[in-house]
Order: C-alpha cells, then structure tokens, then sequence
C-alpha cells in the first residue's frame, strides 16, 4: 500500500477565502451606511452631553 505524496496539505484560508471579501471591499460597497452610522452616533453622543449640561444645573 503506497502513500499518496500528491496532496495538498492543509492551509489556514486567506481573508478573502475566509470571508469572501475584504474589509476594505466591505467598506468600499457599504460607506454610504457606515457614514449614516457615525451620524447617528454623533447625534446621540451629542444629545446626551447637551442633556446633561442643561441638568446638571
């Protein structure tokens, strides 16, 4: 009985085959979303800061 010495040994998989896509790829097709999600946070960080001024009177 003779061992196959032809296959391939086993590899952890790139980014790209892990994952099907990069993170700059991620980010290149979804900025319009992740600029909404910033804008949102600012809004809220802002909204609790201004609260707390105006309270902490």
């Amino acid at each position: 009985m003779a061992l196959q010495q032809h296959l391939p040994q086993d590899r952890d998989p790139s980014e790209d085959q892990m994952w099907g896509y990069s993170l700059w790829e991620f980010i290149a097709g979804n900025w319009m979303y992740l600029i909404a999600i910033i804008f949102l946070l600012a809004i809220f960080f802002y909204a609790r800061y201004s609260w707390r001024k105006r309270h902490e009177k």
